[in-house]
């Protein structure tokens, strides 16, 4: 497995997004941009300008999985003192992203266009695999887009963490990724039951 399937996942909608948004209205730019709204220092970024702003706010573990169990190698021990080997339990993220519609003054309402596009266009969409998405690592078998709903006080929140002022946004969650790393961590060798028979 690569290590950088987060990267790869969110560069592969980004591409894939904005060629739908390209295919509805060709403006000799790309639509949306995967970056980051200020700088550091505060600065707004010139490149986000008057576009949708794609950016991760926050990154958890999916619940709905249980990987608290060490697992083991799938291939069993072929003769007695052979082993298993350890590996890792499995991590799920879940990566929540928010698509802003940084469009200001009299560009506003090809703004708020643009992101009702954004939003048709995943709810056709819903989910990438290898078949709709070939540029999707390998190692992802299946991604989902599910729309989350976020109250007035938790979009007030994710702006001032980004350092900005709102902007008409749509906040998605990205389900999921696994990182499932095949380091060995140990090995476990396989219990023999004891030979119960009498002695002839």
């Amino acid at each position: 497995m690569t290590t950088d399937i987060l990267r790869n996942s969110l560069e592969t909608i980004c591409d894939l997004a904005n060629g739908y948004l390209e295919n509805l209205d060709r403006r000799g730019d790309s639509w949306i941009s995967l970056t980051s709204l200020v700088d550091h220092a505060g600065a707004l970024n010139p490149a986000a300008r008057d576009k949708i702003v794609m950016c991760v706010y926050n990154i958890t573990r999916e619940s709905s999985i249980s990987t608290w169990q060490t697992t083991m190698s799938a291939k069993p021990p072929s003769a007695p003192g052979d082993s298993f080997a350890v590996v890792g339990p499995p991590l799920y993220l879940d990566v929540h992203v928010m698509f802003m519609a940084n469009f200001m003054e009299k560009n506003y309402s090809d703004g708020l266009a643009a992101l009702s596009r954004l939003i048709g266009y995943f709810q056709q969409t819903p989910w990438f695999n290898r078949d709709n998405a070939p540029a999707l690592d390998p190692a992802i078998d299946k991604l989902t887009l599910e729309f989350e709903n976020l109250t007035p006080v938790d979009v007030n929140y994710v702006m001032g963490m980004l350092g900005t002022r709102y902007f008409p946004s749509a906040f998605y969650k990205m389900r999921m990724l696994s990182y499932n790393a095949p380091a060995m961590l140990g090995r476990a060798y396989a219990v023999s039951a004891p030979d119960l028979r009498a002695a002839p």
